[in-house]
């Protein structure tokens, strides 16, 4: 057993003092060899986190504070770099001390390149951290658990003409600390302790020097402490990864690679399933020449360790994004999205992690900056008890040695960017979705977790007042709605209860970009209030509740000028509401709120001046494209079956999730109006889950892919954007899983159904392309004989897409 060891914030306090006297000794390197330049900073937050356990139900809030100091030395010379960092993290709970932790991080890395065609390299970091309770790893104890890591690397790269070699090894080795549990004892984490090394190479030869091909290949050795671990199982492993791939240059400005190829992990224990699947990866930077946007996005895959009971590993797929700007010189804006697939080896469970993020920094003047950040995660696992949803917004205050813009830059801006305040009101509709996670106990010692959902209309108003300066635009949006949603499980005789979202205000903050022709993209992010009737009825007594419920809101949309004052915008939204108690008999159960929104707006800016910035013509629209889409969709289904009798079950099941596909298609215009066809293939992450335990019925349908036709038609407005219209067959996979007792039903068909919608495209440089479209599917019924019964489902979808196209 270890003892706790918490570092004080003051850690850092060496290497502060070393780029102290760094600084001083700049000036007086009398050998000229190396250059040092240095950084020292520390930033305050305050977060609130609506989530702090990542729970589905009977979720908990807090205010955490942080203290965040930060230092680097970095020394440059002809032939060698290097750089010595450091960093640490205090967080303090406001109600939940427990959950405090100080977490931080030293490190060192250097390059020497030896001659023209070669060079060394390596690095050594030692950190102290904690898991976080949103890992599946997190052992659940009465505070994190605690860690320590050190990790060193080093290789070599060199290039033989136009072959180039880079041959390297990781080392790391992880000690967890044991934790309280719960119930009084200790909860042993020596069993996770573990040693972990890699070593391989790659080797490319350069065509020119927009183009190389390479060959990867590693090996990868885990080698744990102990014998066994707390289950009896040997987790020791070796395993590898061999790939091939692709570096390509098109421009300056852009940097792609692709790989492909095997990965594999053999455990030691023949009762731990091995690991032997494709690998895939990719990378791409792009940085547009003149423009402050850095563009990154990563796709890979690996085998990770894991503390899930029974499964060898956990085969993580995941992809992002992350896109950085600078409105103004002393004003940036980040945005990232992450989705990843983790499909736990030898058990049946599998996790899908979807996170979007939102990040403003204005500095007050170049070293004293404010931020805000929000960040949305939410878990889909087939194990309904492990989904979660989470919502973090901080505000920070921070102060760095570095200069965060140059004056003469800040002076330029403003010398050349026009400023415009004015205002706008605009009218919207559209329909929403409201879903409930619900959980609750059933009968002696059972439990059941179920998801709802149904749709319904809406109308409202929404403005406020927007700064636009160059080609960006800030608005505090105001809203006012009345809604009509309503999901219900009735079960004569038994109990009966529903959920119906009325009505909302909200406020919050709007970021756009204006493109050609002042079509403009944004996102948004706010709090609302929500009015919701709740009824719950079983024996002869109800509990009819109406409640005003805080939700936190991110969305985004696009809107395009139909005339100088008036512009049409569509907006999607998703909304994440406090959870509600209810029940009778002395019982309750939990309800969390969830809510997806489409609306189509008219918008009146009485202050907005004729565009400067020239359309681009219908015919930009024609053509043969191919382009990728992500997105969020639902799934509603209306089940109805016979239960014990005499009664009838009738109930609207329901969930959402992240899809993401490929379309390709070819279109033309007709003087204005577009007329085309369409191909897409998407994947999809939208399950609904029933499950009452440890009897009782389990279900649950999971909407897997699809492959759509659809006809495309349209007309193209002043501004150059694109509005149309689509529909036509859909044939999506759906698995439904139907349990009770030895009664076992799986369905794997592929349903065919015909889907409608429409949307809105605009351009965004000569031959890309800027979507964001909404459609509806409906279904076949389907039947689920399970012996003593018959189920009827019959299930509909709705879907937001952005998608992205180039045209040929």
């Amino acid at each position: 057993m270890h003892t706790r060891n918490r570092q004080p914030a003051f850690v850092l306090l060496p290497l502060v003092l070393a780029v102290s006297a760094a600084s001083h000794t700049q000036a007086q390197d009398a050998t000229g060899r190396t250059d040092w330049s240095h950084d020292v900073g520390v930033t305050v937050g305050n977060e609130y986190n609506d989530n702090i356990f990542y729970e589905r139900e009977n979720r908990v809030s807090d205010t955490i504070t942080t203290v965040s100091p930060r230092a680097e030395l970095v020394g440059k010379g002809q032939r060698h770099e290097i750089r010595a960092f450091g960093s640490a993290e205090r967080g303090k709970y406001h109600e939940y001390q427990d959950e405090n932790y100080t977490d931080w991080r030293l490190g060192g890395e250097g390059r020497y390149a030896y001659s023209e065609a070669g060079s060394l390299f390596g690095g050594v970091n030692l950190a102290r951290g904690h898991e976080e309770r949103s890992s599946p790893d997190a052992v659940n104890g009465e505070e994190p658990t605690l860690y320590d890591r050190l990790g060193t690397f080093a290789g070599i790269n060199h290039r033989f003409g136009r072959i180039t070699s880079r041959v390297g090894g990781t080392f790391e080795t992880l000690d967890f600390e044991d934790v309280g549990a719960l119930d009084g004892l200790t909860i042993e984490n020596d069993d996770r302790d573990r040693d972990q090394a890699t070593f391989g190479g790659r080797f490319g030869y350069r065509l020119d020097a927009s183009l190389e091909p390479f060959f990867q290949v590693a090996a990868d050795l885990r080698d744990y402490d102990q014998a066994v671990d707390i289950d009896g199982f040997d987790r020791d492993s070796e395993g590898g990864n061999a790939a091939v791939g692709l570096l390509f240059k098109p421009s300056p400005s852009l940097d792609l690679e692709l790989l492909a190829g095997w990965l594999e992990q053999d455990y030691d224990d023949p009762a731990l399933e091995d690991v032997g699947t494709w690998d895939l990866g990719g990378e791409l930077s792009w940085r547009p020449a003149g423009s402050p946007t850095r563009v990154s996005a990563r796709l890979d895959r690996s085998v990770e360790e894991t503390t899930v009971r029974g499964a060898s590993a956990n085969l993580r797929t995941g992809v992002g994004a992350q896109m950085t700007t600078a409105i103004r010189p002393d004003l940036t804006l980040s945005t990232r999205a992450s989705y990843s697939d983790h499909d736990y080896q030898g058990v049946a469970r599998n996790d899908n992690l979807l996170g979007l993020g939102l990040g403003l920094r204005h500095y007050l003047n170049p070293h004293l900056f404010v931020g805000m950040d929000y960040d949305f995660l939410q878990r889909d696992s087939s194990l309904p008890a492990e989904d979660f949803d989470n919502n973090r917004l901080m505000v920070s205050l921070g102060t760095q040695l570095a200069r965060g813009y140059e004056d003469a830059e800040l002076l330029a801006a403003a010398r050349d960017t026009d400023l415009l305040l004015d205002g706008y009101l605009g009218l919207q509709a559209g329909y929403g979705e409201i879903g409930t996670a619900q959980a609750g106990s059933r009968g002696s010692g059972g439990t059941l977790r179920a998801d709802f959902r149904d749709a319904g209309g809406s109308l409202g108003l929404f403005g406020g007042p927007a700064l636009t300066f160059g080609d960006w635009r800030l608005a505090l949006e105001l809203e006012a709605e009345e809604a009509d949603a309503e999901w219900s499980h009735e079960r004569s005789g038994g109990r009966v209860f529903s959920v119906e979202k009325q009505r909302e205000y909200g406020a919050g903050l709007r970021i756009g970009h204006l493109l050609a022709g002042d079509n403009e993209v944004y996102a948004r992010l706010g709090l609302v209030r929500g009015r919701f009737d709740l009824a719950f009825a079983e024996g002869g007594e109800n509990d009819d509740q109406r409640e005003w419920l805080d939700g936190r809101r991110l969305g985004g949309g696009l809107e395009v000028p139909l005339s100088t004052a008036l512009g049409l915008r569509m907006d999607y939204s998703y909304t994440d509401y406090e959870d509600l108690d209810i029940g009778v008999g002395g019982e309750s159960d939990d309800f969390a709120q969830e809510e997806s929104r489409m609306r189509l707006g008219l918008a009146w800016h009485p202050g907005r001046q004729a565009s400067k910035r020239p359309p681009t013509a219908p015919e930009a629209h024609d053509g043969l494209y191919l382009g990728g889409q992500v997105g969020y969709g639902s799934l509603i289904t209306d089940l109805e079956g016979p239960r014990t009798e005499p009664s009838e079950l009738e109930a609207r099941f329901g969930d959402s999730g992240a899809l993401a596909g490929l379309h390709v298609g070819y279109g033309q215009t007709f003087q204005r109006f577009y007329l085309g066809g369409e191909l897409a293939a998407e994947v999809s992450d939208v399950t609904w889950n029933h499950e009452r335990q440890p009897t009782g019925r389990t279900y649950s349908v999971d909407r897997e892919s699809s492959l759509g036709l659809a006809l495309r038609a349209g007309y193209v407005i002043d501004s150059g954007a694109l509005l149309y219209l689509r529909g036509g067959p859909a044939w999506t996979a759906f698995e439904t899983r139907y349990a009770r007792g030895e009664q076992r039903v799986q369905l794997d068909e592929t349903e065919q159904g015909w889907q409608f919608g429409g949307g809105i495209e605009v351009p965004l440089r000569e031959r890309l392309r800027l979507r964001l479209d909404v459609s509806h599917s409906r279904y076949d019924d389907v039947e689920v004989d399970y012996g003593s019964g018959v189920d009827t489902l019959d299930s509909e979808e709705n879907q937001m897409r952005l998608g992205m196209s180039v045209r040929f």
